[in-house]
């Protein structure tokens, strides 16, 4: 698609809309970037991350034209993985899905227990990724998409796998985040890198300790506080681990939709640079810019977080438990309540819409 084919029309019809939906000094930012981006130098930088200049327009139309979705909803799973260096760098030690609505201009996490069983492979959901590249190099997708499908019931049309790495670079390269930690907790056993079969077995840990409150995080700081599992009482479980991965990847997107951010070019391409060097990705660069439009929609809308667990939610329901690992050769896993996944895709299902 040529230059002289983008419409100015379409251009102001969106930017009103913005102004009308009250954030608009953000939409003239991005509508400035955009024109930018149209410059000699622009061009060149999106040769780099291969888009083409007609992709452009995918950030004035609506998402729901551009992305995959199922009922106008389209979900995206994003695993963290420990990456090169680490002992067993492809298990996953986050598994989060992110589901917008398109109809409703909402979205909604649901954090995943690590050691949710996936009857299919006869293995933890957090090994999908793992055994999937073991299988043949980027299967990994594959099989952790589907296993979230037969687990949760939920169709996974894009996913991200970002390693430690590249979640502790983003971070410090947006001058860190601040994150309002609900309780107090500390780990004593949080393991020390590169230490996993140092003798005594306490030199294998470190002490990190988080107070309540509001706190600001480097990159290692934050990784700390999404990782720890070993802490006393609620703080200690995949549910509250969770709940807090999903508050750091709040806290980041609320520094990267900023104007000091988008303004700041230097920083906007040292990101883009991180990021297309370490992300592992089934999405097409032509969508970045239907992703950008995307998080400038749910700029100042609130995101639910919703998780699972065998820990009674606020309505007193808990929808998974622990059989005896007896029954899952010594393993300490998760299935639903009385075997039943009809039930839980049901209760996922209703957490997202929003009726439980």
């Amino acid at each position: 698609m040529k230059l002289k084919r983008i419409k100015l029309s379409r251009v102001y019809i969106w930017l009103v809309s913005s102004i009308q939906k009250k954030w608009w000094p953000i939409s003239l930012i991005a509508l400035i970037f955009l024109i930018g981006l149209l410059s000699a130098k622009g061009l060149a930088l999106l040769r780099r991350y291969h888009i083409r200049p007609g992709d452009l327009l995918n950030f004035i139309g609506k998402p729901v034209e551009k992305l995959n979705s199922t009922n106008d909803v389209t979900n995206f799973l994003l695993l963290g993985i420990r990456g090169e260096g680490a002992d067993s760098p492809n298990l996953s030690d986050t598994v989060l899905v992110l589901s917008y609505d398109h109809s409703r201009n909402s979205a909604a996490t649901l954090g995943i227990p690590r050691d949710l069983w996936v009857p299919s492979i006869k293995a933890k959901i957090n090994t999908a990724y793992h055994y999937g590249e073991e299988a043949s190099p980027g299967a990994g997708i594959n099989l952790a998409q589907a296993s979230i499908l037969e687990t949760t019931g939920l169709p996974i049309h894009y996913t991200a796998v970002i390693d430690f790495s590249l979640f502790k670079g983003v971070i410090d390269l947006i001058g860190g985040v601040d994150v309002e930690n609900d309780e107090t907790f500390t780990d004593t056993q949080f393991p020390i890198p590169g230490r996993e079969n140092t003798f005594p077995v306490s030199s294998r840990y470190e002490t990190i300790f988080f107070p309540e409150g509001l706190i600001h995080m480097d990159g290692e700081t934050a990784l700390k506080f999404v990782r720890s599992r070993y802490s006393e009482g609620e703080q200690g479980t995949d549910f509250a681990r969770s709940k807090r991965q999903q508050l750091v990847i709040s806290a980041i997107r609320q520094k990267v939709i900023t104007p000091e951010f988008l303004l700041d070019q230097k920083k906007v391409g040292e990101l883009l640079d991180l990021v297309n060097s370490k992300l592992i990705t089934n999405m097409e660069p032509k969508l970045y810019p239907t992703m950008a439009k995307l998080a400038l929609d749910l700029k100042g809308q609130p995101i639910k977080s919703i998780g699972i667990s065998n820990i009674p939610d606020e309505n007193g329901i808990a929808v998974l438990f622990n059989p005896p690992v007896r029954e899952y050769s010594g393993q300490w896993v998760l299935i639903p309540k009385d075997n039943n996944w009809n039930a839980l895709k049901q209760y996922i299902k209703n957490r997202l819409k929003g009726t439980q």
